[in-house]
């Protein structure tokens, strides 16, 4: 008779974890909000979005926050000085435009650079 020593014992199946397994969180993008001209003030200008969103979503989120009505309003988002495409997401981007670990956007309401 074969004695099973401790050592021998498989650990437990973690693919057996079953419905109750979380989906992990999407990464978070440091997004600090830089105002170009005479564009109005935030007083807060850092905040935090999923990666996982399109840049699309950051143009909708600052015209909430500067409080402009739909399209009458204009505003122009800028990294680097380049506009991003509205489909871009947010992850790309931070990758490879960050700065100390945070996207600088700047936002402008007529258009700064050309």
């Amino acid at each position: 008779m074969v004695k099973k020593s401790e050592d021998d014992a498989s650990p437990p199946d973690s693919s057996a974890a079953g419905p109750a397994a979380a989906p992990p969180k999407p990464k978070k993008t440091k997004i600090h909000f830089v105002p170009v001209g005479s564009a109005p003030l935030m007083k807060k200008t850092k905040f935090a979005i999923a990666s996982d969103q399109r840049f699309s979503s950051v143009m909708t989120f600052l015209r909430k926050m500067l409080k402009l009505s739909g399209t009458g309003g204009s505003l122009f988002l800028y990294i680097n000085c380049f506009v991003p495409s509205p489909d871009q997401l947010v992850g790309d981007l931070d990758e490879c435009f960050s700065v100390r670990g945070e996207l600088v956007v700047h936002y402008s309401l007529q258009e700064a650079w050309g």
